[in-house]
């Protein structure tokens, strides 16, 4: 089996388990209308970006998505928002990257509330804007991180120099994106929080 067939067939079952968790949920029609309403929003966030490399407010919306939701949620916001823009973007194999990496970003920030709530019990806790901006940061650093690995996968010749090389290439672009999320958090994260 070929590193592009095994990633591929991996990432499948992680879509697939992913939607089935929120499918498993039996989510209410509120929940329902928030998750089209949240991947749409951050579809649209990524393509009213388009014209500035890297600077989307999808990894912050995903975020905050499973922040205030949950995480079957959460990971469907981002999966679905990933999905959803490649329709502008153009489909193509780094289109499963994006809906894990962001369906992941959307259970980590599930994580993130379930443990502001072991400290503080509230449903969400609060978070201040400047560690939301930290967080958002360094998860919109990890998800384009994830972006260079699957352009390893699928383009090189799988050595530990090209992993370098990529990862290495796009550490300009993963800071402005990673940049973006701070600033996207910090002018709108907390009213985002309370409007979910």
């Amino acid at each position: 089996m070929s590193w592009q067939l095994g990633s591929f067939l991996l990432l499948g079952l992680a879509l697939a388990g992913g939607f089935a968790w929120y499918e498993r949920m039996r989510p209410d029609a509120r929940v329902i209308a928030l998750v089209a309403t949240l991947a749409a929003f951050g579809a649209l966030g990524r393509i009213a970006f388009a014209a500035v490399p890297n600077v989307k407010p999808t990894t912050d919306i995903v975020l905050i998505a499973g922040y205030a939701l949950g995480g079957g949620p959460g990971f469907a916001v981002g999966a679905l928002a990933g999905l959803a823009s490649n329709f502008f973007f153009g489909q193509g194999p780094w289109t499963p990257w994006q809906m894990a990496a962001w369906g992941a970003t959307g259970v980590i920030g599930a994580g993130l509330a379930w443990l502001g709530a072991r400290r503080k019990p509230a449903r969400p806790p609060r978070i201040g804007r400047l560690p939301l901006a930290v967080i958002c940061g360094v998860v919109g650093f990890a998800f384009t991180v994830v972006q260079d690995i699957g352009d390893w996968v699928t383009y090189s010749d799988h050595s530990a120099a090209q992993l370098v090389a990529y990862v290495g290439q796009g550490l300009g672009f993963d800071t402005i994106h990673a940049s973006g999320c701070v600033a996207f958090a910090l002018l709108l994260g907390p009213a985002l929080i309370r409007s979910i």
